[in-house]
C-alpha cells in the first residue's frame, strides 16, 4: 500500500485490527493500534470495540476496560455496541453484579437495549443460576417490543428446567407463537429438561 503511495486510514487499519482480533491476535492488533497512533491516525469508535471485544473474548478484561477508559478519555462516545460486549464479558467471567453495573449505565447514558443486550444479560443471569431476573427481563423485552429470537429461548429453557416443566412448556408455546423454528440446540434443551424431571 505504502509503495503506491497510499497512506492507511482508519478504515485499513480497522480491517486489519478485527482480522488479528477475530484471530485471538490481540498482541499483533495492539501493535497494529500502536502503528495507527503513531502516524497520526485517528481511531473511531469501532476500533475501540474491536480491541475491547478481543480483549474480553482472551479473558482479559483489564485491557478491555483499559481500552474503554482510553476512548473514553479521547471523546469517543461509547456505543451500545460497546456496553453489551462489557457487559458480555463480565458475565463470561462470573462478574452478573456488575454486569448489571454497566446494564444501568446504558440507560444513564440515554441508550436503550436491544435483542443482543437482553440475550447476554439473560445468558448472564442463568448461567449464574439466577432464574428470576432472565423471566423479569424477558417479559419486560415483549413489553418494550424488544422481540426474542431463538437465542432467548435457547438460554431461558435451559434456566428455567429446574423450576418445572410447566414454565417451560409456557416459555416454548411463546415461542412457537412468535412464529419461530425450533433449532437442534432449543430441542436438546427441552429433551433434556424432560429427562431431568423424569416425564420422558
Amino acid at each position: 500500500m505504502e509503495k503506491k503511495e497510499l497512506q492507511p486510514n482508519a478504515v485499513s487499519y480497522g480491517s486489519l485490527i478485527n482480522c488479528l482480533c477475530k484471530d485471538g491476535k490481540i498482541l499483533e492488533a495492539e501493535v497494529v493500534f500502536g502503528d495507527m497512533l503513531h502516524r497520526g491516525v485517528v481511531p473511531n469508535a469501532q476500533i475501540y470495540n474491536m480491541l475491547i471485544d478481543g480483549s474480553c473474548v482472551a479473558g482479559n478484561l483489564k485491557d478491555a476496560f483499559r481500552f474503554f477508559d482510553e476512548k473514553v478519555a479521547k471523546k469517543i462516545v461509547p456505543t451500545l455496541v460497546t456496553y453489551t460486549i462489557l457487559i458480555n464479558g463480565l458475565c463470561k467471567k462470573g462478574k452478573v453484579m456488575e454486569s448489571e453495573n454497566w446494564a444501568s449505565g446504558i440507560t444513564r447514558k440515554g441508550l436503550s437495549f436491544d435483542v443482543i443486550t437482553c440475550n447476554t444479560l439473560i445468558t448472564g443471569y442463568s448461567r449464574a443460576g439466577n432464574i428470576q431476573k432472565p423471566l423479569g427481563l424477558y417479559e419486560t423485552m415483549k413489553q418494550s417490543e424488544i422481540k426474542p429470537t431463538l437465542n432467548t429461548y435457547h438460554r431461558l429453557i435451559t434456566g428455567c428446567g429446574k423450576e418445572g416443566l410447566m414454565l417451560v412448556e409456557k416459555i416454548y408455546r411463546e415461542m412457537l407463537e412468535m412464529n419461530l423454528v425450533p433449532d437442534r440446540v432449543l430441542y436438546n434443551a427441552l429433551i433434556q429438561c424432560y429427562v431431568e424431571h423424569k416425564d420422558v
